[in-house]
């Protein structure tokens, strides 16, 4: 179906989570060949889905050796993992490392029914080759460390990579997560987020429940988890799931952010 991005220029917003259960999501729910991708050299995913490890580290993509993929016959997750090496790819000159990358990308598109990746939480040459790989991109924001300047700064660079680069990228949405329905502040954010971001936010939200890193710490998604808390959660993350898997397949892309209508034509935006 595509390669999916899930990026934010802010670290903590839950990227990793939401990458480890969205590709959980599509082998358990809709039993699909899924290649995770850890750009981030934290390495969360890869501890997350250490056990789907194969013998090609997410580094190789960016080098010019032929890979070869370990056969995936049927549904589950490949994991490419990251390394703390990862950091040292920001030197590289991005005009040869970036096409290879894309390139490596391609041929697991078609090795696999869904590539999702998941990128440092910093605008820099891993998560620029990323949004240059990707068919759509999902942004997680944290209400509690919310600032309209940092949701600004993330779709500039995803529509100016789209307009330069990759007019294929998709905005999949911006993802209100670990919501606090107890905090005026957050209540206050979300509102001022829909308020001038109302075309690119998805109509859902996924509160803060304990449950969440429950399973990833036991090595299964919440859904899989029997207390009250997890079906909640369960509940949350399978509406968002639908919501982005829906946006990346029917979506047309957005060439600019005026199309999306007066509430999201901003002048800070391209």
């Amino acid at each position: 179906m595509g390669v999916l991005v899930f990026s934010n220029q802010k670290g903590g917003v839950g990227k990793s989570t939401l990458s480890v259960l969205f590709a959980q999501w599509l082998v358990d729910r809709h039993g699909t060949r899924v290649c995770v991708v850890d750009l981030d050299a934290q390495c969360n995913c890869s501890k997350s889905l250490a056990r789907f490890a194969c013998s090609i580290e997410a580094r190789a993509l960016f080098s010019e050796q032929p890979l070869q993929w370990p056969p995936a016959a049927g549904a589950g997750i490949t994991l490419l993992g990251g390394s703390k090496s990862l950091i040292d790819l920001e030197l590289a000159r991005p005009e040869v490392v970036i096409p290879v990358f894309r390139r490596q990308i391609a041929q697991l598109d078609q090795a696999f029914d869904w590539v999702v990746i998941d990128t440092p939480p910093a605008l820099g040459l891993r998560m620029s080759a990323a949004l240059i790989a990707a068919a759509g991109v999902v942004c997680p924001i944290e209400l509690e460390e919310y600032s309209i300047d940092g949701v600004a700064d993330m779709l500039k660079t995803v529509f100016g990579i789209q307009r330069r680069y990759n007019p294929r990228l998709r905005l999949a949405g911006i993802v209100a997560n670990r919501f606090n329905a107890h905090s005026v502040r957050q209540k206050a954010a979300l509102q001022e987020l829909v308020s001038h971001y109302s075309e690119f936010v998805l109509p859902a939200k996924i509160s803060m429940r304990s449950a969440i890193p429950e399973g990833l710490a036991v090595g299964v998604p919440v859904w899989q988890l029997t207390k009250s808390s997890a079906r909640e959660a369960s509940a949350e993350l399978l509406t968002m799931f639908d919501l982005i898997k829906q946006r990346i397949e029917r979506s047309p892309a957005m060439t600019c952010v005026a199309a999306a209508g007066p509430q999201a034509a901003r002048k800070d935006l391209p």
